[in-house]
C-alpha cells in the first residue's frame, strides 16, 4: 500500500499571503500557457501556409514537443537544486521571444526555429509551475482544490485563445495574432516578480547530471526522427535510427544508476505506481496535444466550417478540461481509492474521441459539442490526478523530478502523436489524416482504462 502522507513540513514555513501569491504567480503562467497553446494551434496552419511549408506543418508541432520533452526534466531537476522562481521568469521571457520570432518570420525554417524556441520555453514552464504546488501545499486534498483554479484559469485561456487567434487574423493577419502572446507575457512577469523566492526542499551540494541529460535529449530526438515519413529521411538512416534509439536508452539507464544525482531519478521508476503512471501520461499526452492542436484543422478540413465556428465549437473541450478539475477537487477528499478517479476520466476520453473519430461533413452542432465535452471532462480527470498521484509516490526530495518526469512523459506523448500525424498525411489527404489520428486517440484513451485501475493508491475516505 502507498501511503499518501506528506513527506516533510517545509511548507508550512510559508505564511497565507504566501502561499496566495504563489498560486497566483502559477495561474498567470497557466492563463498563458492556455493562451499559447490554443493560438498557436489555430493560426499555425495559415502560417505554414503563408511561408511555403504547409506540407512539413507537422513539423511546427514535432520540434515543440520534441524541445519541450528534452527541457523539462533538466529544468525540474534544476528547479530541485536551486529553486523554481528564476525558471518561471527565464521560460516566460523565451516564451516571449519565441512569439515576436514567429511573428516576424520571413521563411518557414524560420517558423520552425521559433517552434523549436518556443518548446524549450513551454518545458521549462511545465516543469517549474506544475512543482510550485507541491512546495506550497504539503496535504494533497489541499493541493488538489487549488489545482483546481488553475485548471479553470487555464481553460478561461483556452477559451479566448481560438476566438483571439480568429478574429485578429482575419482583421489583421496571421502575424498579428501570433504577437498575442508576448503582450500577455509582460503582465504575467509583473505578477511573477511577486513570486516568494523558495529554497529547495533538500537544500545539499548536488552535482547537475550532464552525461544524463545529454544522452535524454539525444533518445528524444532520435527516436521522434525515427517516426518521421520514410520520404523524410535517407533509406539508411531510417533502419539505422531506431537501432541507435535503442542503444542509447540502454545507455541512458546504465548511467543513471550509476549516478549519484540522476537527471531522472530512477527511483522514482522503481514504483511500480509511478511506472504505471507515467504510462497513461504517455498516452494521455498523445491525445492531448491532437486535440488541443489539431482540432481546428479537424473541424476546417473534416466538417467542413470557418475557423471563428470551430473555435465556438471547441469551447467544450476548454471548458470541459476545467470543469473536470473541479469535479475532481470536490471528490477527491471523498475516495477511499481515488484511482478510480482516474479511470471515469479515460472513460469519458474514450467517448469523445470515438465520437469525433466518426466526425463527418454534415455532422450536428450538438453532436461536435458533446464530443468535445466528453473529452474535455476525462481531460480535466486525467490530467491533474497523474500530477498528483506522482507527487504522492515520490520521496519530497524528489518531487520536482517526479513532476518533471509527468509534463516529460506528456510532451512525449504529444510529439509522437504529432509525429505519427506526419505519417499519416504523408500517406494520405489531411482528413483522411486526421481521422487516423483520432482513431489512435481512441486506442490511447481505452489503454488507460486498465492503467488506472491496477494503481493502488489510497486516499483519506
Amino acid at each position: 500500500m502507498t501511503s499518501l502522507q506528506p513527506n516533510a513540513d517545509i511548507a508550512d514555513e510559508l505564511s497565507a499571503r504566501q502561499r496566495v501569491t504563489a498560486m497566483v504567480g502559477v495561474y498567470s503562467v497557466l492563463f498563458l500557457l492556455g493562451l499559447e497553446t490554443t493560438i498557436g494551434g489555430a493560426i499555425l496552419p495559415m502560417a505554414s501556409m503563408a511561408l511555403d511549408g504547409f506540407e512539413h506543418f507537422h513539423w511546427t508541432g514535432t520540434l515543440q514537443m520534441l524541445a519541450s520533452a528534452c527541457a523539462t526534466p533538466i529544468a525540474a531537476r534544476i528547479g530541485d537544486m536551486t529553486g523554481r522562481k528564476n525558471l518561471l521568469r527565464l521560460s516566460i521571457v523565451l516564451l516571449c521571444l519565441a512569439g515576436i520570432g514567429s511573428g516576424l518570420a520571413q521563411s518557414f525554417e524560420l517558423l520552425l526555429g521559433s517552434r523549436l524556441l518556443n518548446g524549450l520555453a513551454m518545458g521549462i514552464m511545465a516543469a517549474t509551475a506544475f512543482a510550485v504546488p507541491a512546495d506550497v501545499f504539503r496535504d494533497p486534498a489541499q493541493r488538489v482544490r487549488w489545482q483546481s483554479i488553475g485548471g479553470v484559469m487555464f481553460a478561461v485561456a483556452c477559451s479566448i485563445g481560438p476566438m483571439l487567434g480568429g478574429a485578429l487574423s482575419e482583421a489583421y493577419g496571421w502575424r498579428a495574432a501570433l504577437f498575442a502572446v508576448p503582450v500577455v507575457c509582460v503582465p504575467v512577469l509583473m505578477v511573477l516578480h511577486q513570486l516568494p523566492l523558495r529554497r529547495p526542499a533538500y537544500p545539499l551540494k548536488q552535482q547537475f547530471d550532464f552525461a544524463g541529460g545529454a544522452l535524454l535529449c539525444l533518445f528524444i530526438m532520435v527516436s521522434l526522427l525515427a517516426l518521421q515519413p520514410p520520404a523524410a529521411i535517407d533509406g539508411g538512416a531510417y533502419v539505422a535510427l531506431p537501432i541507435l534509439a535503442v542503444g542509447l536508452l540502454a545507455l541512458l539507464w546504465r548511467v543513471q544508476r550509476r549516478t549519484l544525482h540522476p537527471i531522472l531519478s530512477l527511483e522514482i521508476l522503481s514504483n511500480a505506481n509511478a511506472r504505471n503512471i507515467v504510462l497513461s501520461t504517455l498516452l494521455s499526452g498523445s491525445v492531448l496535444f491532437i486535440l488541443m492542436f489539431y482540432s481546428p484543422m479537424l473541424l476546417t478540413s473534416v466538417a467542413g466550417v470557418s475557423l471563428r465556428e470551430a473555435a465556438t465549437l471547441m469551447l467544450p473541450l476548454l471548458v470541459g478540461m476545467p470543469a473536470g478539475s473541479v469535479i475532481n477537487g470536490m471528490l477527491f477528499g471523498r475516495q477511499s481509492r481515488p484511482q478510480w478517479l482516474l479511470a471515469a476520466g479515460a472513460i469519458s476520453l474514450l467517448c469523445g474521441c470515438a465520437m469525433l473519430a466518426r466526425l463527418e461533413p454534415g455532422s450536428q452542432s450538438l453532436y461536435v459539442l458533446v464530443s468535445f465535452g466528453f473529452a474535455g471532462v476525462g481531460l480535466g480527470l486525467i490530467n491533474q490526478n497523474q500530477t498528483l498521484f506522482i507527487q504522492m509516490v515520490t520521496p519530497l526530495q524528489h518531487v520536482g523530478a517526479a513532476t518533471g518526469l509527468i509534463s516529460t512523459a506528456r510532451m512525449y506523448g504529444g510529439a509522437l502523436g504529432s509525429a505519427l500525424l506526419g505519417i499519416a498525411l504523408a500517406s494520405g489527404d489531411m482528413q483522411h489524416a486526421l481521422t487516423m489520428a483520432m482513431t489512435c486517440s481512441v486506442a490511447a484513451a481505452a489503454l488507460m482504462v486498465p492503467l488506472a485501475a491496477r494503481l493502488r493508491l489510497y486516499g483519506a475516505a
